[in-house]
């Protein structure tokens, strides 16, 4: 998404109402440079001096170059895991200039926290700016799919589909749920204590009754791990394992997924002792951590949060994890330089070690600190709004310390 955002901003930028003074044009031709660049700062830099020498009828257009230069910088922090700086950015280009991108920029921050009301807030005040803006149409469907109202989201993804055909990611939406209206609205619908079920009536009963008791099981212990219990029944739908793939649209290797609802592809086996049904039980606490997570912080970091789910999900063997990142040296990634997003991976092998990277370093701060400080460091991302701040404030140290400690441990276990 952050692409398209930055791409549709260009334009803004190089077009205007010509007419400056020499001097005042080439500072703000200065920040087109630097902005297409991503040198935010200094774009910011030159529109302000252009904005400081302006002749009154000429301040608009340079405000609007500012406020788009802040709301790129504003999307950087974001990047980095740094909210409270995203918001603050953002809230001060629209202080600059009431423009599209800006409160688009507030209502995508709204949205990653999960503050739906506060992002539809910002997101239409974006569209009365700019109507025909794909991304804006996008996380309002988006905000529909959370609610409930899958036909209303497919309406307003399809929109956004018409406006940016390229879009792979909202032309992928438009087919899945198309295609889960279809089927699921045909699975008889189960209630338990904590749970709102939607069975498929292909998968075995005696497999659909033991999911029916897992869940209810890590409701209570993941809950009693992390401090967190949902105050609603938590939505599940179970798939025969072919409808799932056909029906969500996931690759091969999804073992399940997480997006308001949990997802399951329940195998075509007969005997819940089956090695493929013992690992969909896994994957139940795996999906059942990412709620919980999301539920403490919803800015918790891509990585930090397959960390966590896959530390709960309790399959790992520590000597082997160890084992794997020490072998592979060369795939080393540092954690500020994680992708943001899943979905930003194409790679198979890229996402695999963004997983096991995440495992290995939850793993590191549970043994070393225990267990609990997780949720303490979850917390304390949401409410400082910045992973950076929240490390420093829950472990006493920077990340980049705690990475380099971790990583010495790796090479050296026993030490």
């Amino acid at each position: 998404m952050q692409a398209a955002v930055i791409a549709g901003c260009i334009v803004c930028l190089s077009s205007g109402e010509r007419g400056f003074a020499a001097d005042h044009e080439q500072l703000r031709q200065e920040g087109t440079r630097h902005y297409s660049a991503g040198r935010y700062f200094q774009a910011i830099e030159a529109f302000e001096k252009a904005l400081a020498g302006a002749p009154e009828e000429a301040r608009g257009p340079v405000k609007g170059d500012l406020a788009h230069a802040l709301a790129g910088l504003g999307f950087e922090y974001l990047s980095e895991s740094e909210g409270k700086m995203a918001e603050e950015t953002f809230r001060r280009a629209i202080g600059v200039s009431e423009d599209y991108y800006a409160n688009f920029g507030l209502g995508y921050l709204f949205f990653t926290r999960r503050e739906d009301g506060e992002a539809r807030t910002y997101l239409l005040s974006s569209l009365g700016s700019r109507r025909d803006y794909a991304p804006t149409h996008k996380l309002l469907g988006l905000l529909d799919y959370r609610r409930g109202l899958t036909k209303e989201a497919i309406d307003r993804l399809s929109l956004s589909l018409r406006l940016d055909p390229a879009d792979d990611e909202s032309a992928f939406l438009v087919r899945r749920l198309k295609s889960e209206l279809g089927v699921v609205s045909t699975f008889p619908s189960v209630g338990l204590k904590h749970f709102k079920l939607r069975v498929d009536p292909k998968i075995p009963g005696k497999l659909a009754t033991r999911l029916q008791v897992e869940l209810e099981r890590v409701y209570t212990e993941l809950g009693k791990a992390l401090g967190v219990w949902p105050s609603g029944k938590v939505p599940v739908v179970l798939y025969s394992q072919g409808r799932f793939y056909e029906a969500t649209g996931s690759q091969h290797w999804v073992g399940g997924f997480y997006d308001g609802q949990i997802k399951l592809p329940v195998p075509t086996v007969e005997d819940e002792k089956d090695p493929a049904f013992r690992k969909l039980l896994e994957v139940v606490r795996h999906e059942y951590a990412h709620l919980l997570v999301l539920k403490l912080s919803a800015e918790c970091p891509m990585w930090l949060n397959e960390g966590i789910a896959q530390y709960f999900e309790a399959s790992y063997k520590r000597d082997a994890v160890y084992g794997r990142l020490k072998e592979s040296r060369e795939a080393r990634i540092p954690l500020k330089k994680m992708p943001a997003r899943l979905g930003n991976i194409d790679d198979v092998e890229l996402a695999r070690w963004v997983y096991l990277q995440g495992l290995g370093f939850v793993e590191f701060l549970a043994e070393k600190y225990r267990p609990f400080r997780l949720r303490l460091l979850l917390r304390a991302i949401a409410e400082e709004h910045s992973a950076a701040e929240a490390f420093e404030r829950i472990y006493g140290r920077s990340t980049e310390d705690l990475e380099k400690e971790w990583w010495a441990r790796v090479e050296k276990p026993g030490k």
